[in-house]
């Protein structure tokens, strides 16, 4: 991003390349990224110095404002941070990790309803034995975002569950002794 400053003061901001008209001189649209900084400057485009977006998973961003520093000859950006709604961010990571949960034994979900028609044809024991573990993991995972009683708190537990190499999120049951039971549709 750019930003025209004309008498010490921003005039526009340019959030992509464009050809502009400043001072009645018509510049390419390369001209933002081809032109060095100094060469941008002699003619009132200063590349704006962008502050560092927090994690969107945790913090919600405020509009964008711009300044112009005479002293540093530089322009900046700034925005103000403000922290998601913890109860909000723990019921959303709640109904995602039930929802993993489920993906995991749906397709499984035939045996369950034949034994109800055929009382006969049990569930295998693999199945009912993955089952449980599957709940078991969601279980935990659902407890741990609960506790969480602040942001620091609730990072940690969303490490665990999202990161690929989070210790939730590599927890999930084994299913490769159920594979010859699942059925999609």
């Amino acid at each position: 991003m750019w930003a025209l400053v004309k008498d010490g003061k921003i005039d526009t901001i340019y959030r992509g390349t464009r050809a502009v008209t400043i001072d009645d001189i018509q510049y390419p649209s390369n001209m933002f990224t081809l032109y060095s900084t100094d060469e941008k400057k002699n003619i009132g485009i200063y590349d704006i110095v962008r502050k560092t977006q927090p994690d969107a998973n945790f913090y919600d961003v405020g509009t964008s404002s711009y300044t112009y520093n005479g002293g540093a000859d530089t322009v900046t950006e700034d925005f103000n941070v403000t922290e998601k709604n913890l109860a909000t961010m723990k019921s959303s990571a709640t109904n995602n990790v039930k929802h993993r949960a489920y993906t995991k034994i749906k397709h499984l979900s035939w045996l369950a309803e034949r034994n109800v028609f055929d009382d006969t044809k049990a569930v295998p024991d693999a199945v009912k034995t993955y089952v449980a573990a599957v709940r078991s993991h969601c279980a935990t995972i659902c407890t741990a975002v609960d506790d969480c009683s602040n942001l620091t708190a609730y990072k940690t537990v969303h490490a665990k569950i999202f990161d690929n190499d989070g210790e939730y999120n590599t927890g999930w049951p084994d299913d490769s002794t159920i594979k010859e039971y699942e059925r999609y549709s």
